[in-house]
Protein backbone atom coordinates (compact mmCIF):
# COMPACT_ATOMS: atom_id res chain seq x y z
CA UNK A 1 0.00 0.00 0.00
CA UNK A 2 1.13 3.58 -0.68
CA UNK A 3 0.34 6.61 0.62
CA UNK A 4 -0.24 9.82 -2.42
CA UNK A 5 -1.39 12.95 -1.39
CA UNK A 6 -5.04 13.89 -2.90
CA UNK A 7 -6.16 17.28 -1.75
CA UNK A 8 -5.08 20.06 0.91
CA UNK A 9 -6.99 20.45 4.08
CA UNK A 10 -8.20 23.88 2.79
CA UNK A 11 -9.30 22.41 -0.65
CA UNK A 12 -12.05 20.01 1.19
CA UNK A 13 -13.80 22.52 3.64
CA UNK A 14 -15.63 20.81 6.40
CA UNK A 15 -19.16 19.33 5.60
CA UNK A 16 -17.69 19.17 2.08
CA UNK A 17 -16.92 16.39 -0.57
CA UNK A 18 -14.21 16.48 -3.32
CA UNK A 19 -13.27 14.03 -6.24
CA UNK A 20 -10.68 13.35 -6.92
CA UNK A 21 -8.94 10.89 -9.17
CA UNK A 22 -5.96 8.42 -8.29
CA UNK A 23 -4.90 5.93 -10.82
CA UNK A 24 -7.96 4.76 -12.89
CA UNK A 25 -10.46 5.10 -9.65
CA UNK A 26 -12.78 8.26 -9.08
CA UNK A 27 -12.33 8.02 -5.10
CA UNK A 28 -14.84 11.06 -3.27
CA UNK A 29 -13.38 12.86 -0.05
CA UNK A 30 -15.40 14.21 2.59
CA UNK A 31 -14.57 16.63 5.73
CA UNK A 32 -16.48 15.83 8.64
CA UNK A 33 -15.80 17.73 11.30
CA UNK A 34 -12.17 17.94 10.38
CA UNK A 35 -11.65 14.20 10.36
CA UNK A 36 -11.23 13.35 6.31
CA UNK A 37 -12.90 10.14 5.13
CA UNK A 38 -12.86 8.30 1.67
CA UNK A 39 -14.84 5.84 -1.04
CA UNK A 40 -15.36 4.97 -4.00
CA UNK A 41 -17.12 8.15 -5.96
CA UNK A 42 -19.57 5.80 -7.90
CA UNK A 43 -22.46 4.71 -6.79
CA UNK A 44 -23.43 1.04 -7.57
CA UNK A 45 -26.67 1.42 -8.06
CA UNK A 46 -26.21 3.63 -11.40
CA UNK A 47 -22.73 4.87 -10.90
CA UNK A 48 -24.16 8.49 -9.71
CA UNK A 49 -21.35 10.60 -8.09
CA UNK A 50 -21.42 10.37 -4.48
CA UNK A 51 -18.92 13.42 -4.18
CA UNK A 52 -21.86 15.26 -5.71
CA UNK A 53 -24.62 14.01 -2.42
CA UNK A 54 -25.89 14.79 -0.07
CA UNK A 55 -24.02 14.92 3.36
CA UNK A 56 -25.41 14.50 6.48
CA UNK A 57 -22.68 12.91 9.32
CA UNK A 58 -21.37 10.48 8.02
CA UNK A 59 -24.01 9.64 5.78
CA UNK A 60 -23.71 10.91 1.89
CA UNK A 61 -26.83 10.31 -0.22
CA UNK A 62 -26.25 9.43 -3.66
CA UNK A 63 -27.50 12.87 -5.92
CA UNK A 64 -29.09 10.48 -8.77
CA UNK A 65 -31.59 8.27 -7.22
CA UNK A 66 -31.22 8.26 -3.14
CA UNK A 67 -29.19 5.51 -2.35
CA UNK A 68 -26.89 6.70 1.07
CA UNK A 69 -24.09 5.03 2.20
CA UNK A 70 -21.86 4.74 5.36
CA UNK A 71 -18.90 6.98 4.45
CA UNK A 72 -16.86 5.40 7.73
CA UNK A 73 -17.44 1.50 6.51
CA UNK A 74 -18.56 2.20 2.86
CA UNK A 75 -22.15 0.34 3.75
CA UNK A 76 -25.27 0.82 1.61
CA UNK A 77 -27.72 2.30 4.05
CA UNK A 78 -30.81 1.86 1.37
CA UNK A 79 -32.10 0.82 -1.52
CA UNK A 80 -32.04 1.40 -4.73
CA UNK A 81 -28.26 0.11 -3.93
CA UNK A 82 -27.91 -2.89 -3.11
CA UNK A 83 -23.83 -3.51 -2.21
CA UNK A 84 -21.24 -1.35 -0.33
CA UNK A 85 -18.65 0.79 -1.83
CA UNK A 86 -14.97 0.76 -1.32
CA UNK A 87 -13.27 2.78 1.60
CA UNK A 88 -9.96 4.26 1.99
CA UNK A 89 -7.45 4.74 5.02
CA UNK A 90 -6.79 8.72 5.11
CA UNK A 91 -4.10 10.40 6.75
CA UNK A 92 -3.47 13.73 7.39
CA UNK A 93 0.26 14.89 7.20
CA UNK A 94 0.54 18.41 8.45
CA UNK A 95 -1.90 19.84 5.82
CA UNK A 96 -1.73 17.77 3.15
CA UNK A 97 -4.83 14.53 2.71
CA UNK A 98 -3.44 11.49 1.80
CA UNK A 99 -5.17 7.96 1.00
CA UNK A 100 -3.64 4.42 1.64
CA UNK A 101 -4.00 2.38 -2.43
Amino acid sequence: MALIKIATIEEIPIGQAKKVRVGNKDVAIFNVSGTFYAIDDSCPHRGGPLSEGELQGREVTCPWHGAAFDITTGAHLCPPANSDVMTYKVQVMDNEVMIEM
